[in-house]
Parts: C-alpha cells; sequence; structure tokens
C-alpha cells in the first residue's frame, strides 16, 4: 500500500509552482552561470568544464577544470565582462586552490575559455559580485576565511577600467579580517545609504570613502559558524530595518535574525523558519510570483563535506518562503523534493525561458537542474514523492524504490529514504508535522526566579504556535563562562509534570534536569500538554492537531528553538533526556528535529509486538495517539511504524537507553530486539558504538547507577 510522504503540498491555481529539467545529470561543478554564450538570443547555461546551449542544452567544451582531492576547483560563476570585449566572461572564488580567477569568454570563434589568475589570497568558500564602493559597478566580495599560513583575512577585489587590448587590472582593497569566516552578506545595516559587510560574528560598517578608509567593525551579533553565502540583508518585516537571513551550510536549518531599532539601542533577536533539512550552502532573493515582493530560496547541497555534516544523506530539496509580516511566521512553498536536484555553492535566479517569471538554475555534485516557474508558462508541476508501508518493521535493510519496488539498504544514501520513509510512517499515526507558519515569534516570559547552590531556576513560557504557550522551566548554571550544553528534559506521565525533572517533588531517581544542571548543563523542562501548569483541552485547543504526541513534538522542536536563542548555550550541543513517556517522546522528538544530538531514553518503549502482548490501547488516548485505535484497530500489524524503525532513524547520532529487566510497561525482550535490528543502521552508517543499551535489574524506573552511566557518556559525547 503506498501513502503520501509528509511534505508541503504543491501549490494549488494561482500560487506558484515549479517543473525539474535535466540539463546534465553527470555534472559534479558546484557552480553555474545563465549567459547568452553564442549570441542567439537564449539564455545559455555555463557550469564548470562546460555550456549547455538552449533550448535543447547540447553539451559543448568549455575548458578543462582542475580537480584538487576530489574536487573541481570552480566555486563560484559570477558573470562580468573582464575584458570589455562585449561578451560575458566569468569569475570564480575558491577554496582549494585558495585562488580567485577569472574565465574568458572565447569571443565568436565559440572555442575553449581561457583563465586568467588574479591572486591567490588564501581560502575562499565562495563569492558574490556586489556594489562595494557605490560607484556604479559590481566588484568582486569573497567569502574569505584564511591565508596560506592559516591567519584570518578579508578582501574585496576591484575591476579597474579595462579594454580588449590591455590585460584586465585588478585592485585588492582589504578589509578588517573580523569579518572573516564561512558566511558573507552586503547590504544597508543601519540605513546610512551607504552599504555594509554582515559576518557571522558581526559587521563591517562601510565608511564614506568605501575604498581608502578603514570599515569599522561591530561584533554585535552571532549567527553561526558555518552560515550560507550569501548572508541575506533584507527588511523581512517590513518594518524599515534590515533583518539578516542565513542558513546552516553544514548544519541543520534556516534562521533570521530581526533587527529592533529603538532612540536608545538596536536589539537582534533570532528566530527559526525551517529546522527540517540540512546544508543550506546558498540563499537567493528572487520574486518568484510577480507581485512586487521578494521569496526567500534556499535549497539542500549535496554532499558538501562527504556526509560527516547532520542530515547530509537526506533527500535533496529546494523550497521558496515568503514572510507573512501580520503573522510573523513564513510559508514554505516546494520547489522540489526527493528528487535529484538541489543548490550547490552558486545557483541562480533568472528567466532562463524568457517567458516572464523567474526561474532557478542548480548545479551541484548530483548534476546540473533547472527548475521552470510555471506561473506564466504552462505545463504540469511535479508529482509529489511518495512513502511506503512496511508490511515488517523489524526488516530496516531494505528500502522501497519510487515504483515501489523493494531493494536492499546498503548505503547510507539509501537508508536515508527508508528514514524519509519512516518520518511519513510516523505522520500517519500522529497527523502532518506542523508547517512552517506555525513557527510564530517564541516570545519567551519569565515568571518567577529562584537559586539554587548551582544554578538559577526559571519559570517560563514560551509560544510555541498560534494561541497556545508552553509552560517550562529553565536551568541556567552559575558561573557560565561560555556557551555550553544543553539538555532537554522531558518528563514522565505525572500530575507535577516539569516538576519532577526539574527536582521540585516526585521520584529522587527521576530528577535529572536538577542534576544535569548541577553538571553544568543549560536544562529547558517543558511540561507534557494537560500535565503540571499546561492546561490544554486536547479537543478544543488541538483539534488540529491529530495527536497529543505531535502536539508534544511540535512543542519540543519550539523548546529546541527556545534553547538556540540563548547565550549560554553551544547551539550544536543540544541533547535530549527523558523517561517513560518522556522517554518515548525524546526519540519521536529527536527522529523528526536533528538539532538534537544525543538522546537519552529510559524506560519509553518496547516493539509494539511486545507492548502488553500487541494490545496497544495504552497508545490510543487523546494525549497520544488516537488513529492507533481509530485507523489501525489497535493491532502491532497495523499501525505504519514500530519502534525498530524509530530508533534506527536517530543513526548515527548517540542513543543512551536504559531497558530495566523488570519493566511492567516497556518488556524489555522487545527493547533488545529493537537494539539488536537497529544496531545493523547503526553500523551502516559506521557508528556502531553510538547505540548503548543498559539492562538493570529494577522495575520502571531510572537507577542511580545507570543515571551516572547516562552523564558520563553525555559529557563524552555532547
Amino acid at each position: 500500500m503506498a501513502g503520501l510522504l509528509f511534505l508541503p503540498k504543491l501549490a494549488q491555481s494561482g500560487e506558484v509552482g515549479f517543473r525539474l529539467h535535466t540539463i546534465d545529470a553527470t555534472s559534479t561543478y558546484s557552480a553555474a552561470a545563465a549567459i547568452d554564450v553564442n549570441r542567439d538570443g537564449e539564455l545559455d547555461v555555463v557550469c564548470g568544464g562546460w555550456w549547455y546551449e538552449a533550448p535543447a542544452w547540447k553539451r559543448h567544451f568549455l575548458r578543462d577544470v582542475r580537480v584538487i582531492r576530489g574536487r573541481y576547483d570552480d566555486y563560484a560563476h559570477l558573470p562580468m565582462d573582464v575584458n570589455g570585449d562585449g561578451w560575458t566572461d566569468y569569475v570564480s572564488a575558491n577554496w582549494r586552490s585558495q585562488s580567485l580567477y577569472w574565465v574568458q569568454h572565447p569571443g565568436p570563434s565559440l572555442g575553449p575559455w581561457t583563465k586568467h589568475l588574479i591572486a591567490r589570497p588564501g581560502g575562499m568558500e565562495t563569492a558574490r559580485l556586489v556594489d562595494v564602493d557605490g560607484d556604479g559597478r559590481l566588484d568582486v566580495l569573497p567569502n574569505c576565511v584564511r591565508t596560506p599560513t592559516g591567519q584570518p583575512f578579508a578582501a574585496w577585489w576591484e575591476l579597474q577600467q579595462s579594454s580588449p587590448n590591455q590585460p584586465a587590472r585588478w585592485l585588492r582593497h582589504e578589509l578588517p579580517a573580523d569579518i572573516a569566516g564561512h558566511g558573507i552578506g552586503f547590504g544597508d545595516l543601519n540605513n546610512d545609504g551607504r552599504k555594509d559587510i554582515v559576518g557571522t560574528q558581526g559587521w563591517l560598517e562601510a565608511p564614506l570613502d568605501r575604498r581608502r578608509d578603514r570599515w569599522q567593525w561591530h561584533p554585535d551579533f552571532e549567527l553561526d559558524r558555518d552560515c550560507s553565502i550569501p548572508i541575506l540583508v533584507h527588511d523581512v518585516d517590513g518594518d524599515g530595518d534590515t533583518d539578516l537571513i542565513w542558513g546552516r551550510a553544514h548544519n541543520i536549518g534556516l534562521y533570521w535574525l530581526e533587527q529592533r531599532t529603538n532612540e536608545r539601542a538596536t536589539r537582534w533577536v533570532r528566530h527559526a523558519i525551517d529546522t527540517s533539512w540540512s546544508q543550506a550552502h546558498s540563499l537567493l532573493l528572487a520574486d518568484l510570483d510577480n507581485d512586487g515582493s521578494l521569496e526567500l530560496v534556499a535549497g539542500k547541497r549535496y554532499l558538501g563535506h562527504e556526509g560527516n555534516d547532520p542530515g547530509e544523506y537526506d533527500p535533496l530539496v529546494a523550497y521558496w518562503y515568503q514572510f507573512d509580516a501580520q503573522r510573523r511566521t513564513w510559508q514554505r512553498g516546494v520547489i522540489s523534493a526527493g528528487g535529484p536536484a538541489g543548490f550547490g555553492l552558486d545557483p541562480k535566479a533568472i528567466d532562463l525561458d524568457g517567458d516572464g517569471d523567474i526561474d532557478l538554475v542548480g548545479p551541484g555534485r548530483s548534476g546540473i537542474y533547472w527548475f521552470e516557474n510555471l506561473l506564466v508558462g504552462k505545463g504540469q508541476r511535479d508529482p509529489p514523492p511518495r512513502a511506503w508501508d512496511y508490511a515488517d518493521h523489524a526488516q530496516l535493510r531494505i528500502v522501497r524504490d519510487a515504483a515501489g519496488k523493494q531493494q536492499a539498504v546498503a548505503t547510507p544514501h539509501d537508508w536515508a529514504r527508508r528514514r524519509q520513509h519512516i518520518l511519513a510512517g510516523l505522520q500517519r499515526a500522529m497527523g502532518p508535522l506542523p508547517a512552517t507558519t506555525q513557527r510564530v515569534p517564541l516570545d519567551m516570559q519569565v515568571h518567577d526566579t529562584s537559586q539554587t547552590t548551582y544554578y538559577r531556576r526559571l519559570s517560563i513560557s514560551f509560544a510555541s504556535e498560534p494561541g497556545d504557550r508552553v509552560p517550562a522551566f529553565l536551568l541556567i548554571p552559575h558561573d557560565l563562562q561560555q556557551r555550553g550544553p544543553a539538555m532537554l528534559c522531558l518528563h514522565q506521565t505525572t500530575g507535577i509534570g516539569k516538576g519532577e525533572p526539574a527536582g521540585l517533588g516526585g521520584r529522587r531517581t527521576l530528577h535529572y534536569a536538577h542534576e544535569l544542571a548541577n553538571r553544568g548543563y543549560v536544562c529547558l523542562v517543558p511540561d507534557y500538554p494537560s500535565f503540571g501548569d499546561y492546561v490544554y483541552d486536547f479537543q478544543r485547543q488541538g483539534s488540529h492537531y491529530a495527536s497529543g504526541s505531535m502536539k508534544a513534538i511540535w512543542n519540543n522542536l519550539r523548546a529546541v528553538d527556545l534553547l538556540q536563542t540563548l547565550s549560554e548555550v553551544d547551539r550544536d550541543r543540544i541533547g535530549c533526556i527523558g523517561h517513560s513517556l518522556g522517554g518515548h517522546n525524546a526519540l519521536f522528538t529527536a527522529a523528526f528535529d536533528q538539532r538534537i544530538r544525543v538522546i537519552v531514553t529510559s524506560c519509553g518503549f518496547t516493539a509494539f509486538h511486545h507492548y502488553y502482548d500487541g494490545k496497544l490501547a495504552g497508545w490510543t488516548s487523546p494525549r497520544y495517539m488516537p488513529r492507533i485505535a481509530h485507523e489501525y484497530a489497535n493491532s502491532p500489524d497495523r499501525v505504519p511504524f514500530d519502534f525498530y524503525e524509530v530508533v534506527a532513524a536517530l543513526a548515527p547520532r548517540p542513543v543512551f537507553i536504559n531497558a530495566p529487566v523488570r519493566d511492567s510497561n516497556f518488556a524489555v525482550t522487545g527493547v533488545r530486539k529493537v537494539v539488536t535490528q537497529a544496531k545493523l543502521i547503526y553500523q551502516l552508517r559506521g557508528a556502531s558504538d553510538a547505540l548503548r543499551a543498559e539492562y538493570p535489574e529494577s522495575a520502571h524506573d531510572f537507577p542511580d547507577t545507570i543515571r551516572e552511566a547516562a552523564y558520563k557518556w553525555l559529557r563524552d559525547r555532547l
């Protein structure tokens, strides 16, 4: 039986929709440009060693591109007429050769193009064309990182007026090295009429004379260490000041930084846009729907770090986003999802087919493609990807292809496809993960503060979606000297909810948030809906959810959003711990949120056939997953997921399992079976030692010795 993968719906009539076209599926170059190479009036595509003649995309030789450590040394295609001969050349800035060069169009002969070295200043991720000095001519602004000797550097290059009879002359202009790092943007940040330069740790204020005077460094914010190129400088909310948008180029998520100004000061507020995918290395702004406003466009890069980054093997996607200033949320639309195409280092937004709307060109190591905007043109939109049911959820080493044919899981890419089917199965049982339109500003409010020996305990609430706030405790250790690890701590089924992990009552062995805060972890402890201080009616307030489980997952994702806004938290060192109800919700949440790097689950699951001998009624209240009863007749054979898949979906992230042998809720026999099968996937991902299970001689509890082992394990892995 087939089921639709829960992705945003395709554009309906009157909305933006796209159709994917293959230019060359064998290409592995990461940059492209749209240039009328042969002056026939149609835009061709230049990509690395070839150019592709429109409209049939016939391939023509362009040049031999150097290969360095397995990659083509061609990280940017910035079109400009460098030598003034009337033919469009391009400029490239590169990481591996540490060189900046331009590639000369041959002119009417259409023969091989010629490479000319500009400089070899150091490692550059890529570059963009901007008018740095405001003289009306484009300059080259590379994303500079470090010199050949390892020192940070920053500069921009100005093309001097040139002619076909003279060599092109380039003038290097130094910038303060504070701006060096992975990510760069350009725009007027302080509304003085001059465009500034933005980096990951602050911004350079443009002087009156951008060519000669020194740029002033302002360390006003801290984005992420792997920001996209570019960081977009754009007034997102239309309030008259400039905000920032970036993606995690080698990590999870898209974000924006809101500038809030008044007469006294400027505040910067971080917001998450979408954290369901990774590797957003290149961003664009383009008016896709011809309404005069710009949409955010982003796509996933293919294997930027050979599979070593979070989510890197996940299927490729490209999306557009539109900001709703009234709701202060983003609507996401699909460009392409689950196919062969994404964005490399230098995609382009341009009307490639000349029909009056903006198309997209996506180069990358998985091929060169173009995404046809169907706003004006006619044609069938691409169908959504499909997910498939699996008769035996314990059989993890199989996956179905697009036609439903069963194949062996032999590679991480194969497993990533199966993992998407697992997430779809979870959503068939729980209902779909909320859309980006539900991601309202967090608006964290502090209601009370108290002090303990080792940490402050804040009673807070935060907005998880329109009209709903989550009560929580935030535990912040005293005297933190730098950003440190954080834990999302989820409680069991108990009337006091968050109070138990926070050490304010209940069972002493479940005070893990209190104990972790004593050990230096920032801990966020939310109430599950309807527990503790969280008054919640699943029939009324939660009527737009198919399950309480999905509501809790969404709240937990928003809790991770909150942790990432805190100055005390290292955004890449966030884990999750929970017992019983919190134990399986830690697994569910981590399956949907790869920002959670380590998971500790105590007494949280067993295989469905071993849960009270397959009697699943305990899972079916409105608090949990009522569809298990209503649609799947409480049958383990019919539920569209099982914990074999849930645990395996976390690979290669570290998971610590506490499964007592006398747990009457979650039979240890089923836990052992789950662990045995999940280890096959951990082995496939080269992380055999990352899945650890302990089986203490106890009942449904988290014994002292096992907690201490879990804390040591956390210390070693987070």
